[in-house]
């Protein structure tokens, strides 16, 4: 049994191009210093002395960052190509880092959040259209899983260490967050060379081919729903970055370091788990079929911060939103270079991305002006609709896509 489990997890590996392996590291070496993201709501109210509602708003513009930094960066990227656009993301995104932690003042802290966001965020379209260049369909969805993996474990060092390094002071999360960011830069330059930043997918006939069938994703009306529902369902997972440290913190009395434990075991679980279980079921169903059953777990998760029980609640809300998200994630971003291609490509990588800024916007203002007002047992009960409300979207967008296939026989994504 174990020997087939082993078997079964080296085998989701086999057959990804090895570019895809240079991308995650590069991702991997710049989330390994993500600790200013995951403690800063935190760092705001105990360091820094401001209150959780002003707290909520400057976070607020960390989403707007986010937000016009994906605009911005999926224009660049259709017109200069993702090499650059990478390199100059990460460059910039440590500088900012370096220098927030000069700021004390909360309206300047405003503008600086927003830049450490619009920043980090020009990154992610060229990411992700690097990605989709360099893998085939067959292999894209585990492609996709492996970079995610990159990033969860990324992910998972950064809170533990972040937490351990607050011991030493504040100011050591910038320090190491900023120098990652511009080590991931350098590395990028290492690991590749200008020449594999072409668009190497397509060329000469094939090129003007696919510019010509290439339509504005702001005019792709399924799209345009497929996201708004992604935003909507990030809203409620994002509540694990922005508002569940917080419960944590108040409820159970945890220190940061218990914290940054407890955010790390979500990371570690992705990390082992998503590449064999994305192998087992690629290609077994509907990529947004799949999507609503992690909806569903995010429902069950919150679900879970109603009851008592401390760390047994915790432990098992991680671990059922962790699952949730090897559903959601992996299989919305398949949908999405599946229904991608051409000239606007960028644009589409943008526009999803977009959604996960809106939802950067709207998840700590909601968490904590709900928290403020009504408590955190409200904000659970708001977060479980909005996933269950949200799944019932995408299994009416699923009906669309059936319909539309059925009539002009178009693949599946």
């Amino acid at each position: 049994m174990l020997q087939r489990l082993y078997t079964h997890w080296l085998d989701s590996y086999r057959g990804i191009p090895r570019v895809i392996w240079y991308i995650s590291v590069v991702s991997l070496v710049n989330r390994c210093g993500a600790f200013v993201i995951s403690f800063l709501a935190i760092y705001m109210t105990k360091k820094l002395g401001f209150p959780l509602e002003q707290a909520g708003y400057v976070m607020t513009c960390f989403g707007v960052g986010a937000f016009t930094g994906a605009f911005v960066g999926g224009k660049l990227t259709d017109k200069f190509g993702y090499y650059p656009v990478q390199f100059g993301s990460l460059l910039l995104n440590g500088v900012v880092l370096l220098l927030m932690m000069l700021v004390r003042d909360i309206w300047i802290m405003g503008i600086a959040v927003y830049a450490m966001s619009f920043s980090s965020e020009v990154f992610r379209p060229a990411n992700s259209v690097a990605m989709a260049q360099h893998c085939e369909p067959e292999t894209r969805t585990r492609s996709i899983s492996l970079y995610r993996m990159a990033v969860n474990l990324g992910w998972t060092l950064a809170p533990a260490l972040g937490g351990m390094l607050v011991a030493f002071g504040w100011e050591w999360l910038f320090w190491v967050d900023g120098l990652t960011c511009i080590a991931a830069a350098l590395t990028l330059i290492w690991l590749l060379p200008r020449k594999s930043g072409q668009d190497l997918a397509k060329n000469g006939e094939e090129a003007e081919i696919a510019r010509t069938i290439s339509i504005s994703p702001y005019r792709d009306r399924n799209f345009l729903l497929f996201a708004v529902l992604s935003m909507l369902g990030a809203v409620a997972f994002m509540q694990i970055l922005w508002t569940i440290p917080l419960f944590w913190e108040k409820t159970y009395a945890w220190s940061e370091g218990q914290i940054g434990r407890m955010l790390a075991l979500n990371g570690l679980l992705v990390f082992f788990i998503e590449m064999p279980l994305v192998h087992r079921l690629e290609g077994r169903g509907r990529a947004l079929g799949y999507v609503r059953f992690g909806l569903i777990l995010y429902a069950i998760s919150y679900g879970v911060c109603l009851l008592p029980g401390g760390m047994a609640a915790a432990l098992l809300f991680t671990l059922v939103i962790s699952f949730g998200e090897m559903f959601v994630m992996p299989f919305s971003s398949n949908f999405v270079f599946g229904r991608s291609e051409g000239s606007k490509q960028g644009q589409y990588m943008a526009l999803y991305t977009m959604s996960y800024s809106v939802a950067n916007i709207i998840a700590p203002l909601l968490g904590t002006q709900v928290i403020a007002a009504w408590g955190y047992h409200t904000l659970w009960y708001l977060v479980i609709g909005l996933a269950l409300v949200t799944c019932a979207g995408f299994w009416f967008l699923d009906k669309r896509f059936q319909v539309a296939r059925s009539k002009l026989s178009l693949p599946e994504f």
